[in-house]
């Protein structure tokens, strides 16, 4: 089958015109697209652990493997926090029974359910 060479031109320059006009219609140039800044935070999680009696446990048997800041964005009532501490020492987490309780009451006094 032959190639239209002139039907392949129209098209892609129907194409090109038809892109800045999709540009103009959408209002964003893709320059300020890209330095568009990124909308703030709804709630701004800390990096650093709450003080209480399980920061130093948290500190040497949570933070290993995971960041402050993402222990403290949970929002975990006293089961789920015991779910997650279950997990964890299945997972090798390095805490003892009592620890694991300490953590647990600590956990769901400073990062427990929020109110919204």
């Amino acid at each position: 089958m032959p190639v239209d060479r002139s039907a392949q031109r129209a098209l892609l320059v129907s194409v090109l015109l038809l892109l800045p006009a999709l540009a103009l219609l959408s209002g964003v140039r893709p320059s300020e697209a890209r330095r568009a800044p990124l909308p703030p935070a709804a709630t701004p999680f800390t990096g650093t652990l709450p003080d209480g009696e399980g920061r130093a446990v948290a500190e040497r048997a949570c933070v290993i493997c995971h960041s402050a800041m993402l222990i403290t964005q949970q929002a975990k009532d006293s089961t789920g926090w015991a779910k997650t501490l279950t997990q964890m020492q299945k997972w090798s987490a390095p805490l003892d029974s009592s620890e694991r309780d300490t953590l647990q009451r600590w956990f769901t006094a400073k990062l427990g359910p929020r109110r919204r």
